[in-house]
């Protein structure tokens, strides 16, 4: 116990009441402080309450999916609600107040979402924050109510780049998402497809990358390439596809020539549907015949085993008569396109023979271009084989006929010897006969004969006849495939149509048939020295023998039969003559005679031969001459005109240079003219000479003259001689007196009167004769006489255009007051007469005289003209 403890009790503790705001305070004023600005800000920044219609509300969560524009968020949905027509779904949301001016009646809402394939992942942003609602700004009065797109529409892109747009028959495996490839890497995308207004076509919308928008030209060729592609042949199976992606999930290809221009944005291409009809290269159209077999898709068209283009597609033309080709030639190959190339047909061939483009078969015909020269064309006509064959210079064609084809079609060999010169064309059916077309290579057509025979060649033959049983067994080749053989007999002519026989043995026995008769019909003025039976005799040996002979009004028609196996040797120059008797020929220089075959001097007969150039022919029948000299001096008929026959003659030669080339044969008096019909023949080897509109034919009769003598050879007789023109064919002539000289220049003289002037007249130059008038005739006038005369060639220079020229014929008597003076020419001047001409002494000389220039001829010379002596050089 402690008692001396101090028990000290604790002084209490006084407590004050604090009169101050406490800390604890501020907390709930610094709340209520940030509640008031959030609420400020939230109602500050609500923006403007809009309405947008969905026709779901799939992806839509209030207060969750915002509303942006370029990626930018621009408003948020506030309420989702089910419409009260429960058509629709709506959705509230605010628009934040810098984005308000974008409400307007064009704006357009989409919503957003996420899409994945194996082409890809679309809305990648949307899979991270979410589905949102894009917006896309519009023209118009501002409006608060929207209806929303089911998806993003074509004119807005995701991205930035070229937009252009497809026009294909069918969307194919395309879809939005797909990929663009160029040389298989991916530069754009489809991001839409719709149908064309008129609901026939896809359109399908593309936007290519900007970095890659270059690529794209007017040129550029858009192809499918979805899925995947198989060629099935006897070469084996070829399976083409750009990717695993392309095979699934579609996608697009394009390439671009060099040569291609920029495009502007929207520009519509079309989408082929692979690449063999893309149509890449030099586009050209193709008229191709019915039944072409030619495969639309990608036909290859081949230049020496190389493609160098391909068909894209097939159409009927505008009037639905031809089908026209499409196609695209590579454009290194440009200079093969002109008009004269060829687009050859080539055919699958299979027989048993041979087989020839097998692969045509499965994958259609394709097409050869053969060049040629000319201009540059891009439309062309295919031709088959059997065309281009045709087509060949030289080449021979011709048409069989048969009662039955015999099997024998279109390809059919025509062999000669077993060497394959031909084929069958065509077979085809007209007048209840088979018709065969055939072409013969231009190096065989020699062997195709007027009367040759075709024949089937094929298979085993036998012939049983009374001389044994004879078998032909051919090459291994002709028993399984036959052909068609003929023979090359008779002239060069190739007929137009021959029968074709069954076989070799028809084929001889027709022949052997064909060993009877042609009859032709000869015509004569009278019968010569024949009876029935009389030999038929071409170059001595008997070809056939006379039928019978028919006395008509205007002379004899005799028929005779000439065997069928000579008859290729009547031709169109063949001439017909009595060949019955002795042959007599006299002459100047002696006789000659020749006797003919022994039968024919008992019975009589008549020859023939080729005679080129004769007249072989009366109307349709031939013309049988009385002898070979006769038929070889027939030839050309012609008129001659002549004032009177004096010194003309029936037979009177025709003479050129001394040589005989014809001969009078007739002389007729034209009471209505006035004058004489000289009827003459030239002789067949100088009708084509002499026959011509501008020869000239003049009467030869001896001159006699004081000077001296010409032409005494025409003392006995006189003839016709000629100088040949060069003018086109004539058979009338007007028969001169005068020869014609070697004329330089023709001049022509008037004159008031003929005086003593006539054809022969000479030309004087100072006696000396340079010429002869040629023609006398009244001129067109009646009031003067022409004279046309001729100036030979070495004295053509004296004639200028200032020459006069006066009559010198007979004797000039001036009788005056102091006498008479009588002067005269030379003797020959005072019995042939004269003209005679001088040119005036002045210098320098006057120009030469022009051909046909007109003079007048004076009666009398002035006494001046006389005393001229003009030096004239010859140059």
């Amino acid at each position: 116990m402690n008692n001396g403890q101090n028990n000290q009790q604790p002084e209490p503790v006084k407590v004050k009441r604090d009169r101050g705001l406490s800390p604890l305070w501020i907390l709930p004023l610094l709340a209520l402080t940030l509640a008031g600005w959030l609420v400020f800000k939230a109602v500050n920044e609500a923006g403007q309450r809009i309405k947008i219609h969905f026709n779901d509300a799939a992806g839509i969560t209030a207060g969750r999916t915002t509303i942006r524009y370029q990626g930018l968020e621009i408003g948020m949905v506030r309420v989702v609600n089910l419409s009260r027509d429960l058509q629709s779904i709506y959705a509230e949301a605010d628009i934040y107040p810098e984005a308000v001016q974008t409400l307007k009646e064009g704006t357009r809402f989409w919503l957003v979402k996420p899409k994945a394939s194996i082409t890809g992942i679309s809305g990648l942003d949307a899979l991270v924050s979410g589905n949102y609602i894009a917006l896309q700004p519009g023209e118009g009065k501002p409006t608060y109510e929207f209806k929303a797109l089911d998806s993003q529409p074509s004119d807005t892109p995701i991205g930035q780049g070229l937009k252009i747009r497809l026009r294909s028959p069918n969307l194919g495996s395309v879809s939005i998402g797909s990929q663009v490839l160029y040389k298989k890497i991916p530069v754009g995308d489809v991001y839409n497809y719709t149908l064309s207004n008129d609901k026939k076509r896809v359109l399908i919308d593309i936007l290519i990358r900007p970095q890659y928008a270059g690529l794209v030209t007017n040129k550029s060729r858009f192809w499918n390439v979805s899925g995947m592609s198989a060629n099935v042949g006897f070469n084996g199976v070829d399976v083409q596809f750009e990717s695993l992606s392309a095979m699934i999930g579609g996608a697009i290809a394009f390439d671009s020539p060099d040569e291609g221009t920029p495009v502007e944005a929207d520009h519509l291409f079309r989408l082929y549907p692979d690449l063999n009809t893309a149509g890449r290269g030099i586009a050209i159209t193709i008229d191709l015949p019915d039944n072409n077999n030619i495969s639309a898709s990608g036909a290859p068209i081949i230049y020496r085993g190389l493609q160098i283009g391909q068909i894209s597609d097939l159409r009927l033309d505008e009037q639905h008569k031809k089908i026209i080709a499409h196609a695209a030639i590579e454009p290194s190959m440009s200079d093969l396109l002109t008009t004269g190339s060829h687009m050859v047909l080539e055919e699958a061939e299979l027989s048993l023979s041979g087989v020839k483009n097998i692969g045509n078969l499965i994958r259609g015909n394709f097409l050869t271009l053969i060049p040629g020269e000319g201009p540059t064309t891009r439309r062309f006509r295919a031709i088959t084989q059997d065309e281009l064959q045709e087509q060949q210079p030289g080449v021979a064609t011709f048409s069989l006929y048969a009662d039955n084809s015999y099997g024998v079609k279109r390809g059919t060999r025509l062999k000669h010897r077993g060497v394959e010169v031909g084929r069958v064309t065509k077979v085809t059916l007209k007048d209840k006969k088979i018709r065969f077309d055939v072409v013969v290579k231009p190096e065989y057509t020699s062997l195709v004969r007027s009367a040759s025979r075709f024949f089937l060649d094929g298979g085993i033959q036998a012939n049983i006849s009374a001389k044994g049983v004879d078998v032909n067994v051919p090459p291994a080749d002709q028993i399984i495939s036959q052909a068609i053989n003929f023979t090359s007999e008779g002239g060069k002519e190739i007929r137009k149509t021959y029968p074709l026989y069954k076989s070799r043995q028809l084929a001889k026995l027709a022949a052997e048939n064909l060993k009877g008769y042609t009859s032709i019909k000869l015509y004569a003025d009278e019968l010569p020295p024949v009876s029935e039976g009389s030999p038929i005799l071409y170059r001595n040996m008997s070809v056939g023998e006379v039928k019978s002979y028919v006395l008509i009004s205007d002379g004899v028609t005799i028929s005779i039969a000439i065997d069928n196996k000579y008859r290729h040797l009547i031709k169109a120059d063949t001439v017909f003559w009595n060949r019955s008797g002795v042959e007599v020929e006299a002459g100047l220089d002696g006789v000659s005679i020749k006797a003919d075959p022994i039968t024919t001097l008992i019975k009589g007969g008549i020859a023939f031969d080729e005679l080129k150039g004769v007249a072989n022919k009366t109307g349709s029948r031939y013309k049988l001459y009385s002898s070979l000299k006769e038929a070889k001096d027939f030839g050309q008929l012609i008129t001659l005109t002549a004032a009177d026959a004096k010194a003309i003659s029936v037979s009177s030669d025709i003479r050129y240079q001394g040589v005989n080339v014809g001969k009078v044969i007739e002389t007729i008096p034209d009471f209505n003219a006035g004058n004489v019909k000289v009827k003459a023949r030239l002789f067949p080897q100088y009708a084509k000479k002499l026959a011509k509109s501008n020869s000239y034919f003049w009467v030869v009769t001896p001159k006699l003259s004081l000077t001296g003598a010409k032409n005494l050879d025409t003392l006995l007789s006189s003839y016709i001689a000629v100088a040949p023109g060069d003018g086109h064919f004539n058979q009338s002539f007007k028969l001169g007196t005068a020869e014609l000289v070697n004329s330089g220049l023709t001049i022509i003289l008037e004159s008031e009167d003929r005086g003593s002037i006539s054809e022969g007249t000479p030309i004087l130059y100072r006696d000396i004769q340079v010429g002869q008038v040629v023609k006398v005739s009244l001129g067109e006038m009646a009031d003067r006489v022409i004279l046309e005369a001729q100036i030979e060639h070495k004295y053509s220079h004296l004639v200028r255009t200032d020459s006069v020229f006066w009559n010198k014929s007979g004797v000039d008597v001036t009788i005056g007051l102091t006498g008479a003076s009588v002067q005269s020419g030379t003797v020959d001047s005072l019995i042939r007469g004269g003209i005679a001409f001088a040119t005036p002494e002045e210098q320098p000389l006057a120009p030469k005289a022009k051909q046909d220039s007109h003079y007048l001829l004076y009666k009398d010379a002035k006494p001046q003209w006389k005393t001229w002596r003009t030096a004239i050089p010859r140059h």
